[in-house]
């Protein structure tokens, strides 16, 4: 993805094998860093992930994901079980599923098996780290986390 010949090219990693652990992916990719011009929600660099949730991808190796999400006030994630561990950190707003609410400053771990649906009522930014995509529970889904 690369929107504007300006903004910075995101890193991903090379053949990176899940074994090696993260320590690869710093010798694979070279010093990347975004400006708040670019995580800015208006920046191209943020595509529709689904109607109210938008995505800016940061990162992303064969065993190693990370994104900022971006919810509009009253967006939703429908029922989905994580394949591989997520590590989510509320940036701005909150963020809710079925197990509680969790306001800016929170950490959250879903760990491989678990499942929820999210939403935000006021809207938010998280900062999410993934494995793996996620599995929909209703089959009309698209594995796009």
């Amino acid at each position: 993805m690369r929107p504007d010949e300006n903004a910075p090219a995101r890193p991903k990693a090379k053949g990176s094998n899940p074994d090696d652990g993260d320590q690869r992916f710093a010798s694979e990719v070279s010093r990347y860093v975004l400006t708040p011009s670019d995580l800015a929600q208006d920046s191209p660099q943020w595509r529709v992930l689904r109607p109210g949730v938008r995505i800016l991808d940061l990162f992303e190796g064969s065993s190693l994901c990370i994104a900022l999400l971006s919810y509009t006030p009253g967006a939703r994630v429908p029922l989905h079980v994580h394949t591989g561990d997520e590590h989510i950190f509320v940036l701005q707003g909150s963020q809710s599923d079925e197990h509680g609410d969790y306001k800016a400053g929170s950490y959250v771990f879903n760990p491989a098996g678990s499942r929820h649906s999210v939403h935000s009522r006021e809207g938010c930014v998280v900062l999410i780290q993934w494995r793996a995509p996620v599995a929909f529970v209703d089959s009309d889904q698209k594995e796009n986390e």
